[in-house]
């Protein structure tokens, strides 16, 4: 990796950690008021509506990720021209986006109430949280989102962190407000578009002063456009998919369940999340210097950094997996207050750390996926996951309740999205088998399992309670884990290539 290129993952990594830090810590804070404030079927109502605008941002056809794809040629080679035309195009279908989501929004109105299987809050109109929800997703997309992509293909991820997590400190701390003093559930709701609004005007003026030379005008060329049709076509199926596995598990789980089940899916959906979000920041952060790095090395050579990356990434990955199955039930417990109603039985927990592992540990491979650009190749693989996923959700689900979702999810995680999807890729552009990948894969698995087993085994042994057991338990799993992985790969080439790019990436921070 060139020195720009390590000098921009630095900083996309260190802007994307702080973020994603505090989108865990302000949100974790905000949904335990909803929940002692309003109580647990509002936090499982906010669960679902949250889930149901996540559904509908199908509408975006995954175009934001073939958005910044297609720049990536364009701004390897320094070819202005180029972008701005992209750009101009990018302004127009954005906002037909946003049409697209308000209209199916709208449509899906006559169905709320089918989607709630037990009584919503007495004092709540469901349609007027939806409609504020529908309308922050709106203006995403109208109010300059085709920005984001321009700083993102230019490696400036940092400067869309930045002011997301502004916007957002500012945002909370006024719903936090609004909770405490004021217990109103649409007052909490109603300023979310206008700081959406904030948020893209910020966007937007940032990358006018970075990039002014890059101006939405011009015709993109024919050719282009096709290939930009091709990709979203492939990213609209895989949208499909993934909308299947992330968001339909709570509204499953309120038409089959209840909200009260929604609220404790959601709240240790809210944990792995946080700490997913933290991880995909961290590969997010390589995405536009893998993609520059296909366009101008060799594929050998980016192998062998996927590699090198994916090692990296197993043991962050691994070690917080360690800390989820040590630290989830005492912290929920402490969290409920006790109410082990509100708590999942301990297989439960466990499958979902398998889930935590098992997602994560395609973001190093889903940054190359993107940065050769082969969707379309993988639509067939997209379609049976999402089929897959609402089919054993429903089956599932209905036999065993979350852990028939959990299986099921799981289940298309390893199968449809890891094996398939990497097949597809080591065919496409690797050109060699998978085999060796899929061995360090393994090697990784029972390394991670080695070292749950070990820390979960210390951490039984300690019989405080509270927060005093909490943060004993806390200081075994930042300690053990790390010890464990040296003493398995210390002496590997790997492990000692890896040791200096991550020693570069600190010094450069």
């Amino acid at each position: 990796m060139t020195e720009s290129r390590v000098k921009n993952t630095t900083r996309n990594i260190v802007s994307g950690i702080v973020s994603q830090v505090i989108n865990i810590i302000v949100p974790f804070i905000i949904s335990t008021l909803i929940l002692y404030v309003l109580g647990v079927n509002y936090q499982g109502f906010d669960g679902l509506m949250f889930s149901l605008l996540k559904a509908l941002n199908l509408a975006e056809l995954g175009f934001s990720y073939a958005a910044v794809y297609i720049l990536y040629k364009p701004v390897a080679e320094g070819d202005y021209q180029m972008i701005c035309a992209i750009m101009a195009y990018y302004k127009k279908i954005y906002r037909l986006i946003g049409l697209a989501i308000l209209v199916l929004g709208l449509l899906l109105i006559p169905i709320l109430p089918r989607l709630i299987k037990d009584d919503c809050p007495n004092d709540i109109n469901i349609y007027i949280p939806y409609l504020i929800y529908l309308s922050n997703s709106v203006i995403s997309y109208w109010v300059f989102a085709y920005k984001s992509a321009l700083l993102t293909a230019m490696q400036r991820a940092d400067v869309i962190n930045n002011i997301t997590t502004v916007i957002r400190l500012f945002m909370q701390a006024i719903q936090i407000i609004i909770l405490l003093y004021f217990k109103n559930y649409y007052a909490y709701l109603i300023i979310l578009p206008i700081f959406t609004f904030f948020n893209n005007i910020l966007v937007e003026y940032s990358s006018r002063k970075l990039f002014p030379q890059v101006v939405p005008y011009g015709i993109m060329p024919d050719d282009a456009k096709a290939g930009l049709i091709k990709q979203i076509k492939g990213i609209f199926i895989g949208k499909i998919s993934d909308v299947s596995r992330n968001g339909a598990d709570s509204i499953f789980l309120s038409a089959l369940i209840g909200l009260t089940a929604v609220a404790v899916y959601n709240n240790y959906y809210a944990l792995c999340a946080g700490i997913c979000n933290i991880s995909f920041a961290i590969a997010n952060a390589l995405g536009a210097s893998v993609g520059n790095s296909m366009i101008k090395e060799t594929v050998y050579k980016n192998y062998n950094d996927m590699c090198k990356f994916t090692f990296i990434y197993s043991v962050f990955s691994g070690w917080c997996t360690v800390c989820l199955c040590c630290l989830y039930q005492p912290f929920v417990f402490i969290w409920m207050r006790g109410n082990t109603e509100l708590l999942l039985s301990n297989h439960n927990m466990f499958l979902f750390c398998v889930y935590f592992y098992a997602i994560t540990m395609n973001n190093i491979r889903n940054q190359y996926l993107n940065g050769c650009g082969i969707y379309w190749e993988l639509r067939i693989w997209y379609i049976l996951e999402a089929l897959g996923n609402v089919v054993l959700n429903l089956l599932l689900g209905h036999l065993f309740g979350i852990t028939g979702i959990l299986i099921a999810t799981l289940f298309t995680i390893i199968v449809f999205n890891f094996v398939a999807r990497t097949n597809v890729m080591f065919k496409a552009y690797f050109k060699r088998s998978p085999r060796e990948y899929y061995i360090q894969h393994i090697k990784y698995i029972l390394a991670t399992l080695v070292n749950v087993v070990l820390t979960y085994w210390v951490c039984s042994l300690i019989r405080l309670d509270g927060i005093l057991g909490l943060g004993v338990k806390l200081i075994i799993c930042m300690l053990l884990p790390e010890i464990i992985y040296v003493c398995i790969y210390h002496k590997t080439k790997i492990y000692n290539e890896s040791l200096s790019w991550v020693m570069s990436i600190l010094k450069h921070s």
